[in-house]
Formats: structure tokens, C-alpha cells, sequence
């Protein structure tokens, strides 16, 4: 695939992990993905070939083989790979094929500075074109004493020039288009 939107929340620029985005720069990153729900093992043995379908925002059914998994993350060929921080489930070991929903965004960073550097990580990083970003324009509500969330009722997004993470608290869409990957990280210190 190509072409992929991925989610940025501000806190990964206000961390220091990367500038701010502009569209039509060429940037590198890996890729992050969250599971929505587990991913059950993918059971159709007939049809196992990695796919990423994407539904909204920087969400993705995913079909995709297991192809790296310690203690602390794996990774999943889903045609382009992506990689889960955490401790993998037990269903999760290389060579499995798994299925399912799944957020995908910007690695913020615990593959460039820790996974990428262990024996056996594969290459992640991709180079991508940013085409467009959208930001999140809802306004925070308070869901819980001291916890602000987006007003499901207003969501909404409007399309920017670059991101403003140091003055815009929230979060991104990326547009991309892959140019190339994947290598292993360049060493480099954070912006």
C-alpha cells in the first residue's frame, strides 16, 4: 500500500520526538498500530495474504502475518509493517496470521531509540510524502473530574498547512504517500 493516513497526536512533537509537519515535505517514520479489540488468529487459510483496508479517520482492517515478537513489542506484515508496543498476546508469535481493527499512527518513538537496536528487529522506517494533514477542531469536555476528552457531538476536522503541536493540543491526520522503506533508523538526535 501506498498511500496510508495515520494518526499524530501532538504530545509525540511537544515530547521532542519530531518537528512539526508541513504538507508536501518528505519525512521518515515508522509506524505504530494499536488494536482496537485482540486480534483474533486470521482463520481462512485459503485467503492469508497481508492487506490493510482502511475505514476512517487512521483506522485499518488489518489481515497480516506475525513477524517479530519479544517481551516488550511485535510486529505484523500487513503488507507494509507496523508494530505494536507492549507485551504481544499469546497468539502472537511469528508465523501466526492475524486479523482485525486497529488504529494506526506515528512511532513516537520507542522503535527509533529502543526496538530497532535488539538482535533480530526488522527494518521499519519508511520514507512517505505528508500530501495533506487535517487537525481535530472539537472542543474539549470534561469526562471525569480532572480528564478532558474531544465533544463527541462536535467532532470535527479542518485541513492545515502544517501542524502547530506546541499550540494546538490534540491531534492529526496525516495524509502519506510511501516513497520508500523499508531501512533501519539513521542514528540522529531529536529535533
Amino acid at each position: 500500500m501506498a498511500d496510508l493516513i495515520v494518526g499524530l497526536d501532538s504530545w509525540i512533537v511537544q515530547d521532542g520526538n519530531y518537528g512539526d509537519f508541513a504538507q508536501g515535505t518528505n519525512v521518515s517514520f515508522a509506524l505504530e498500530f494499536c488494536p482496537v479489540v485482540p486480534l483474533p488468529k486470521y482463520g481462512r487459510p485459503d485467503h492469508k495474504a497481508p492487506s490493510i483496508t482502511h475505514l476512517s479517520e487512521s483506522s485499518y482492517e488489518v489481515v497480516g502475518q506475525v513477524v517479530h515478537a519479544q517481551d516488550d513489542w511485535w510486529v505484523l506484515d500487513t503488507g507494509i509493517l507496523i508494530y505494536c508496543d507492549g507485551s504481544p498476546p499469546d497468539n502472537a508469535r511469528p508465523g501466526t496470521w492475524l486479523g482485525g481493527l486497529v488504529y494506526i499512527g506515528i512511532d513516537p518513538f520507542p522503535y527509533f531509540e529502543n526496538h530497532a537496536h535488539q538482535l533480530g528487529a526488522p527494518a521499519m522506517v519508511y520514507d512517505w510524502t505528508i500530501t495533506k494533514i487535517e487537525m481535530e477542531t472539537g472542543p474539549f469536555i470534561e469526562t471525569k473530574p480532572k480528564h478532558f476528552e474531544r465533544d463527541p457531538e462536535k467532532r470535527g476536522r479542518k485541513e492545515v498547512a502544517k501542524t502547530d503541536a506546541w499550540h494546538e493540543d490534540g491531534n492529526y491526520l496525516l495524509y502519506c504517500t510511501r516513497v520508500g522503506g523499508p531501512r533501519a533508523p539513521q542514528s540522529r538526535s531529536r529535533p
